[in-house]
């Protein structure tokens, strides 16, 4: 009967500590709000927006770090990198504030298109670092989908 015990222990911690340590789905983008266009100059433009998600975890979880590039109607526009600290809460939206530098030379080839068009295809490539409890993962982020843009 001693034995059976720590033997039950141990398999029980295991199993907790396997699900504890899983890695946390990651949060579904859902859409860009607040679209504005900050700094405009010839050569880049600063853009700002949030990025509105859903957490689909059953726990909180905290986004550490950002390192994206972004594409619009498959032409890389430029990169965003935040470093700052968001809580996230479970089964709940939250928003990521990002700011980047857009490369116009990149849009001026597209910009008719771009103004004639209220649907945009974006592509979002890059790592999130995000987790819980202290202990933090790089996520890869491979999102592509359209945006509906109100000019």
């Amino acid at each position: 009967m001693g034995v059976k015990s720590p033997l039950i222990a141990f398999l029980i911690l295991t199993l907790l500590g396997m699900t504890a340590c899983r890695q946390p789905e990651i949060p579904k983008y859902q859409a860009l709000e607040n679209f504005s266009l900050g700094k405009i100059g010839m050569n880049e433009t600063v853009v700002s927006a949030d990025l509105k998600y859903y957490n689909p975890n059953n726990y909180d979880l905290q986004f550490r770090r950002a390192d994206l590039a972004i594409a619009i109607n498959n032409r890389a526009v430029g990169n965003t990198i935040l470093d700052t600290l968001i809580r996230i809460p479970k089964k709940d939206t939250f928003y990521v504030p990002v700011q980047m530098k857009v490369n116009m030379k990149q849009l001026l080839g597209n910009a008719l298109s771009l103004l004639m068009n209220n649907e945009l295809d974006i592509k979002v490539n890059g790592t999130i670092r995000m987790g819980r409890s202290g202990f933090f993962m790089n996520i890869p982020v491979n999102y592509q989908g359209k945006q509906k843009i109100d000019w």
